[in-house]
């Protein structure tokens, strides 16, 4: 090549360097990273958005809660995080968090939780629920779907409903709401509740804990879903039966499920597929796959674990449920002890509210079981995280405490659910690539609501203009560390957890001042 030729084409190519360049600079992007004026920007990170598939180095520069720059170059802020070596996600989605405290929030903030909903059991009425949770202030985002249980209580008890999950375990000592049918006028009061006192006050659809109310009668639950239909938001529903055989088998109320969203057009979500199914989950899942195959609306979840948490009187544990099911009382714990048939019996009559752990699975021997609901394609990770009780006292755990003590008492699920999820499903046994973990544990939950939830929208991504709900992990180290024995041991792991763009969690040790939590919360017309 002439030497004339060469310099030209090497002009030329400079040329365009510089009008690259300047086109960079000019471009919104470029005049942001030149500003260098973000209130936060993490570096170096290896960002994972599973909605775009964007796995790469990248840097995020976070302004008012918001994501406003993803740029591979170099940006800086008023405060850096430096994450090199570390996984950018976004944060957590739970779908089933029955804590809804502050030693809750801090517990699943550990496990990279920025968002949790209490929407299997729900609440009503749902006002004074969110205007209680503002003037305490949450640490997470948080939200609550109109519980047909509390309204089924009111109305077949004739006692005034409470605000309050501790209220809702008081009535399991009350028979009428779990055992009887509702008659037709019985059915349009239970309707009117739910829609004036949780509907129309912006609850996130609607909690259907049928398996504690096994009364509730097919029309009487059909007739719930076309409520939702009409105000087109989801429900989100434990099952009625979870017998191994037909009657009241799991796979009798997952069809009833697919019936109603076929009859009503309701979208449905059917929660803890692992403990409502229990070993007959390859019937169930196939179901509800065979269902979204034909177009409906439903979705499902399951948490990382073989054993349950609920209350010691719940229908569970009925004489019926305890003969069918073949359950010994030693698969039975209180306060991590195992009970003996004679300690089952008294504390069920005597305190139906305590709530204990049920050993449903036999692990590690039916891992395989359990995996059928965790590796459910496209389905959640939800944690049924628990309420923190202090077994000194049977009341929730002090929320002026904190590192928690022995005294501290829940699942492990409440405090590692997801770090198990990363560690045992992804690291160590490779069974779930790392993006789809991510997916199952943010951007499908957030899928799930965005339709009836406008700020859902804004969720689950690492992408510009969404909301800096963000984790940033050592994928090495994440780990769950809480047992049935210490269930109060933080997970380990999480470096740097960001709520609306607040740190909650700064290099592996909690904030304990900040309270940058916001209701998720429908939009209702005046």
């Amino acid at each position: 090549m002439k030497k004339d030729n060469y310099n030209a084409i090497k002009r030329k190519f400079n040329y365009l360097l510089i009008l690259a360049f300047l086109g960079f600079a000019c471009s919104p992007q470029g005049q942001k990273a030149q500003e260098q004026n973000f209130e936060i920007v993490v570096k170096n990170g290896r960002v994972i958005d599973p909605e775009t598939q964007l796995d790469a180095v990248r840097n995020l520069g976070i302004e008012k809660g918001k994501i406003v720059l993803i740029t591979d170059s170099d940006i800086s802020g008023q405060k850096t995080i430096d994450a090199r070596g570390l996984v950018v996600a976004p944060g957590f989605i739970d779908l089933h968090a029955h804590g809804q405290t502050l030693t809750a929030d801090r517990m699943q903030a550990f496990d990279g939780v920025t968002t949790a909903l209490e929407l299997e059991s729900g609440i009503l009425p749902i006002g004074p629920w969110y205007e209680s949770m503002e003037s305490k202030g949450r640490i997470l985002n948080y939200g609550a779907s109109a519980a047909w249980t509390f309204a089924r209580i009111e109305t077949m008890e004739e006692i005034p409903m409470e605000p309050d999950l501790r209220w809702f375990q008081s009535a399991f000592s009350l028979s009428k709401w779990v055992n009887d049918p509702a008659d037709e006028k019985q059915i349009d009061n239970i309707l009117r509740l739910i829609e004036e006192k949780g509907i129309k006050q912006g609850s996130i659809g609607i909690g259907i804990n049928a398996g504690y109310a096994p009364g509730g009668g097919f029309k009487e639950l059909m007739a719930v879903h076309a409520l939702a239909a009409t105000y087109e938001v989801p429900t989100f529903t434990h099952i009625s039966g979870d017998f191994p055989s037909d009657p009241k088998s799991a796979a009798e109320y997952v069809g009833q499920i697919i019936a109603f969203s076929a009859a009503t057009g309701s979208q449905d979500h059917i929660c803890h597929l692992n403990s409502s199914s229990l070993r007959d989950v390859s019937t169930t899942r196939g179901m509800i796959i065979q269902a979204q195959k034909s177009g409906l609306p439903i979705t499902t979840e399951s948490y990382t674990y073989g054993a349950s948490s609920t209350t010691i009187g719940a229908a569970l544990f009925n004489k019926e449920g305890i003969e069918r099911k073949n359950i010994k009382a030693e698969q039975i714990e209180l306060n991590g002890k195992p009970l003996t048939e004679e300690e089952f019996q008294n504390i069920r009559k005597k305190n139906p509210g305590s709530v204990i752990v049920f050993r449903f699975l036999n692990m590690p021997q039916d891992e395989s079981i359990l995996e059928e609901s965790v590796l459910f394609p496209g389905g959640s990770i939800a944690s049924d995280a628990m309420p923190w009780v202090d077994i000194t006292t049977d009341d929730l755990f002090d929320d002026n405490t904190w590192p928690l003590n022995e005294n501290a008492f829940a699942h492990p699920r409440s405090a590692g659910t997801y770090s198990r999820l990363l560690s045992h499903y992804v690291r160590d046994r490779k069974a779930l690539s790392l993006s789809e973990a991510l997916a199952k544990s943010s951007l499908y939950p957030a899928r799930i609501l965005e339709k009836s939830v406008d700020q859902m929208k804004y969720k689950g991504r690492i992408q510009e203009g969404m909301d800096a709900d963000i984790i940033v992990f050592d994928p090495e180290t994440i780990q769950d560390r809480a047992t049935f024995t210490e269930p109060y041991l933080t997970a380990e792991g999480m470096k740097y957890v960001l709520v609306n763009g607040t740190p909650v969690i700064e290099d592996g040790e909690l904030v304990m001042e900040v309270r940058p939590g916001k209701a998720i919360r429908r939009d209702v017309e005046n």
